[in-house]
């Protein structure tokens, strides 16, 4: 996992610092980064637990959006999920998460941000033995690079963290889940 991961952010950043050695006149130099944005994504989740051994990871999709009140701070919900079973095991997990944005620009076109906050995590298990929902709230955290391709598109790599005990419903023996779902996505949104 960490080798694609590895693999996947290096082939962005060389996809990412091509137009800095381009002529950058066809960016506008006035291109305002407040308002809302909304963009959707493709991620490689991974659900683990510090009740287990061992974890499961998935492609899968989510969307987020949020609104930028300046240059440096802004408030985001990010909703991402992915079917990490495999044989006649579906499992599928996810998170809703709510943070703050914290932006630091290099120029018109690159930009990184860090955020913090909560999520409303989930894992559904569908088996031929077991069949449980599992969910709660847990804390979120992550860190990304933003791309502005024009003066609305953006291309973005993100890494976000979700740790939480999720309660489990209808299931005998055991109570809780100590879960963490982690996704890298990459995003494309619009900014209005």
């Amino acid at each position: 996992m960490m080798y694609k991961m590895s693999l996947l952010a290096t082939t962005l950043c060389a996809v990412l610092a091509a137009p800095a050695f381009a002529n950058t006149d066809t960016l506008s130099s006035t291109s305002d980064n407040r308002g809302f944005y909304i963009g959707g994504a493709v991620n490689k989740t991974e659900l683990g637990s510090g009740d287990a051994s061992g974890s499961a990871d998935a492609t899968g999709f989510g969307i987020y959006g949020g609104y930028q009140f300046n240059d440096w701070f802004g408030l985001e919900s990010n909703f991402f999920a992915a079917n990490v079973g495999e044989d006649d095991l579906d499992v599928v997990a996810g998170a809703l998460t709510f943070t703050p944005t914290f932006t630091a620009r290099f120029n018109e076109t690159f930009s990184v941000f860090a955020k913090v906050g909560v999520a409303s995590m989930a894992v559904v298990v569908d088996g031929y033995y077991d069949d449980f929902t599992a969910s709660g709230f847990g804390l979120t955290y992550g860190i990304g690079l933003n791309a502005a391709i024009t003066e609305n598109l953006n291309l973005r790599l993100s890494y976000d963290m979700s740790k939480g005990d999720l309660d489990i419903d209808e299931y005998g023996y055991v109570d809780d889940i100590d879960a963490e779902i982690e996704q890298l996505a990459l995003g494309l949104h619009y900014q209005f």
